[in-house]
């Protein structure tokens, strides 16, 4: 064992141990992260939500684990009955002496194997032995596209579900556009769209990836959050589903004077580059997934499970789902309130007076997880900005 101090911590109800080596968190050997608590909170609920959809217990793959702390706390704080077994892995051996030190000693620890391997050579494993795997979770630090295809593969014998997160924001929000395209193979944004951009590019890859394997994905809850963006998808064996799915592939474009922006798909000739409202060149983002992001059946189930469990960021979850359910699913991409305010030389105007009217005018009209001062609607810019001077 490590001479290394350990330090004690304590994240909802679970208690574990780490090794404390660096005063700074990202230069520990194995670096726990309080502020991705929210990440492992809704992956709690996430669970457990789709236990009970299923009807069975999970088999989970934790193959990223870190310190552990998100298979210990799914042990510890789910129903006994959630989980028929957890492969926990990491390739780090001080991860893995974490890991080992943390193993529960109820019965918990029989439904817990840890491995000590790396993520993809695990992975392969699994598909090599057809190992039957409902969920899969992948977060490593930066990018997740790697592990996304084989994931996929050692899901696809159970029609399982993938979790993926990635951190590497400064790439898929457009400070290194290059990188972007030669790791996503598509465009960010620097625009105030670029969180909602960067989550539908990482589902396009997922999506891509799915389509090589004659699979369908259905997202069931995608969000960005502070640093960093998760993804988490159900799939389905249908090459027709695929295919058609992979209509829902395209671009935004966008105009960064007077936010004005529309979508395209990407079987479309599309060769505006001027903005029909100022004039002033279009900016252009993709390819990237246009679909829905989130299964309201998945949130509801969430929420109704929120009621009644205990967790750190129990408030911020909620006001996401409530959020994510109101918000209108089927348009991709807002409009920046303050921002299309000021064009119109209107100032002062409450969003929600807005979204009430274009109800009344007919059009759909919400909030969105995206942004606190974001509008959705159905309405076309001309139509919101006409509304807007009425007031």
């Amino acid at each position: 064992m490590t001479t290394d101090s350990w330090k004690k911590v304590k994240e909802g109800k679970t208690e574990f141990e780490i090794i404390q080596d660096a005063e700074r968190i990202y230069d520990a050997s194995v670096f726990y992260n309080p502020k991705m608590t929210i990440n492992r909170d809704v992956t709690l609920l996430m669970i457990e939500t789709i236990s009970k959809i299923q009807k069975k217990s999970l088999i989970f793959v934790d193959a990223l684990a870190g310190t552990g702390v998100r298979s210990f706390r799914i042990l510890n704080e789910l129903s006994k009955t959630t989980i028929d077994h957890l492969f926990i892995n990491d390739k780090n051996p001080k991860a893995v002496e974490i890991i080992t030190k943390n193993i529960p000693t109820n019965e918990d620890n029989e439904k817990l194997e840890i491995i000590h391997s790396d993520a993809l050579d695990l992975i392969y494993d699994f598909i090599k032995q057809k190992k039957p795997i409902d969920v899969i979770d992948i977060d490593p630090f930066g990018s997740p596209i790697s592990f996304i295809e084989p994931s996929l593969n050692a899901l696809k014998r159970n029609s399982g579900y993938l979790f993926a997160t990635a951190t590497d924001l400064q790439v898929l929000c457009g400070k290194y556009s290059e990188a972007c395209f030669r790791i996503y193979n598509s465009y960010p944004t620097r625009h105030y769209l670029c969180h909602e951009v960067a989550l539908r590019i990482l589902l396009y890859n997922t999506i891509i990836s799915a389509g090589r394997l004659g699979l369908e994905i259905i997202p069931i809850f995608s969000y960005h959050h502070e640093h960093f963006l998760r993804v988490k998808v159900k799939i389905e064996k249908s090459k027709e589903a695929a295919n058609e799915q992979h209509k829902q592939i395209g671009f935004v474009t966008f105009c960064p004077h007077c936010s004005y922006h529309s979508t395209y798909i990407i079987s479309e000739n599309y060769e505006t580059s001027i903005c029909p409202i100022c004039n002033n060149l279009l900016e252009k983002a993709g390819p990237l997934w246009l679909g829905k992001l989130y299964n309201r059946q998945y949130l509801i189930q969430m929420q109704k499970l929120l009621e009644d469990v205990e967790l750190p960021t129990e408030k911020t979850i909620s006001k996401l789902l409530e959020t994510a359910l109101d918000e209108i699913d089927d348009i991709p991409f807002f409009y920046d309130f303050p921002f299309v305010t000021r064009q119109s030389e209107k100032r002062g105007i409450k969003i929600q007076d807005i979204i009430d009217a274009l109800i009344d005018a007919g059009f759909k009209a919400s909030r969105t997880v995206f942004s606190p001062e974001g509008l959705k609607t159905s309405a076309k810019y001309e139509e919101l900005t006409k509304l807007i001077k009425r007031f």
